[in-house]
């Protein structure tokens, strides 16, 4: 399973996670707890996206907006805007597919129904986590949200700014600030995948690059 899950949710982590997603979006505000936690323990006896919707370390990029452009580009050109847990992204997913479902089968008249949780369920429990992680911006654009990986970041500056250089190197600072510790290419190499758990996999390739540019040379 995703992110070193062996065994189903405890009833704690389920409650800890409906209750986040509740008191994070409106869209569940009417929600009731115990009908979410039923949805969501259902989910993840079928699925990884419950447990890495609570758990995830990986960290993915939300943009801002400037120009009437959303970019992952800061201001100076030389980094990104700021990184956020991949969790929210997950999450912004999940929301979308339930309240849909909840919406359209008038939870509200009928309460959680065999249907409702049939549909709620599956709203979201279909998705592969790990794609997603490979393709955080299309998943992004499917929820109306601004999310992206670093390596989309990287290839956004090179259509857009001309000082590459300036950016790689902030770019690989803002990598390096994910782990507790800045690291160097022999100890990244050494770093064991079930432990490189803050870059997604797609952005580790993304350092290995630069820690080998000329860019990293001064760094």
């Amino acid at each position: 399973m995703t992110e070193n899950q062996t065994e189903t949710m405890t009833d704690d982590q389920l409650v800890e996670l409906a209750k986040y997603l509740i008191e994070d979006h409106a869209e569940l505000k009417n929600v009731k707890t115990d009908d979410l936690v039923e949805i969501l323990s259902a989910a993840d006896k079928q699925s990884d996206m419950p447990y890495a919707m609570l758990t995830s370390k990986y960290q993915i990029i939300q943009m801002e907006q400037r120009d009437r452009e959303w970019t992952p580009i800061n201001a100076n050109g030389d980094g990104v805007t700021g990184t956020v847990p991949a969790s929210k992204l997950l999450r912004e997913i999940a929301v979308d597919g339930i309240s849909y479902q909840l919406n359209y089968n008038d939870y509200n008249k009928n309460g959680l129904t065999d249907d409702i949780l049939y549909f709620a369920v599956n709203s979201f429990a279909t998705y592969d986590v790990d794609w997603i992680y490979n393709n955080v911006k299309r998943y992004s654009d499917l929820v109306n949200k601004h999310y992206c990986d670093f390596a989309y970041a990287k290839i956004y500056q090179y259509m857009h700014f001309k000082d590459h250089d300036e950016f790689e190197t902030g770019l690989l600072n803002d990598l390096c600030k994910i782990y507790d510790d800045e690291v160097k290419c022999d100890e990244f190499y050494m770093i064991p995948d079930d432990e490189a758990k803050r870059l997604l996999p797609c952005d580790q390739h993304i350092l290995w690059d630069l820690m080998y540019s000329d860019a990293a040379k001064n760094y």
